[in-house]
């Protein structure tokens, strides 16, 4: 369920970190929550110069912005920003002071994929369960 929107300066990533970020992403998102791979959408915009400002400048600082299921405890969700810092740091060689990430919480009753409704966190197990056929025919294994 998570959206990841991650905006750069124009040429800050090439397309093999751009997939390094998006697998390192998934992987971290499904490490910590339990989700399906197919869950995790993660977007990018390149912004020209000029395009981005801070402190009414202009600022070649890059950004998160996330969408989450609410529903996880600060220490979760925590460790979840740290890791989405260190996997964009590490493959985009931007220093952190030049990263925000921002996480919103939305109701997983408010979000569907693939026609079926999203669980609420804590309950994928038992949704990958009930729905294991409806995922099957759709080619989605679940772990």
């Amino acid at each position: 369920m998570p959206v990841y929107q991650c905006y750069s300066p124009r040429g800050l990533l090439t397309e093999s970190a751009k997939a390094k970020i998006a697998d390192e992403m998934t992987t971290m998102y499904c490490n910590a929550t339990g989700g399906l791979p197919g869950w995790v959408k993660v977007l990018f915009h390149e912004m020209p110069a000029g395009d981005c400002f801070a402190a009414g400048k202009p600022a070649t600082q890059s950004l998160i912005l996330a969408i989450h299921r609410q529903g996880r405890d600060l220490e979760t969700r925590r460790a979840m920003l740290r890791q989405l810092s260190q996997i964009w740091t590490r493959n985009s060689g931007q220093p952190e002071a030049d990263l925000w990430i921002s996480v919103t919480e939305a109701d997983p009753t408010n979000v569907m994929d693939a026609g079926m409704f999203i669980p609420e966190s804590g309950h994928e197990k038992e949704w990958l369960e009930e729905n294991r056929e409806k995922l099957a025919a759709l080619g989605v294994t679940a772990a």
